[in-house]
């Protein structure tokens, strides 16, 4: 239900979540999330451009969150590389469909609708407080080391 790209676009969120306020190159975001670098810098590049990350350049430059992760849900997230698409009208442009949606295509908009929800009621901090780690003990532990950070998250 949720493509790659948005995935991708997750996993550069959580991984940047983990310490607000730092940031990392996305070489380094690319090595933590397994997620080819190429790919991820125009992801990143988008983020950027809609406000969900800031870039810096420079040596201490990078990506990094724009706001707390207690105050980004995962739907502001998605919508910035690949936006739920509600459904409105008739996608097939029937006559007969003027009145309101098929089945098919409400219970398609239904799940449309839910995933809205669902997303938009998980910030990153509901992720990062999960006791599985959204990116597993492995991701984080580089993280940090790629940050060079002293203090870990309570693990």
């Amino acid at each position: 239900m949720v493509s790659k790209t948005a995935e991708y676009a997750l996993r550069a969120a959580v991984f940047l979540a983990w310490v607000p306020g730092h940031c990392a190159t996305a070489k380094r975001i690319a090595e933590a999330t397994l997620v080819p670098v190429g790919y991820l810098s125009k992801v990143l590049h988008a983020m950027a451009k809609s406000g969900v990350v800031t870039s810096q350049r420079g040596p201490a430059g990078g990506f990094c969150l724009a706001r707390p992760p207690s105050e980004m849900s995962m739907l502001e997230v998605v919508q910035v590389v690949e936006p739920i698409r509600r459904i409105t009208a008739c996608p097939l442009g029937l006559s007969e469909h003027d009145c309101g949606l098929c089945p098919l295509h409400r219970r398609l908009d239904d799940v449309a609708a839910a995933a809205q929800r669902i997303l938009g009621g998980t910030t990153l901090q509901n992720l990062l407080e999960d006791e599985r780690r959204p990116l597993g003990r492995l991701r984080v532990e580089q993280l940090f080391a790629c940050l060079e950070c002293k203090d870990s998250p309570q693990n």
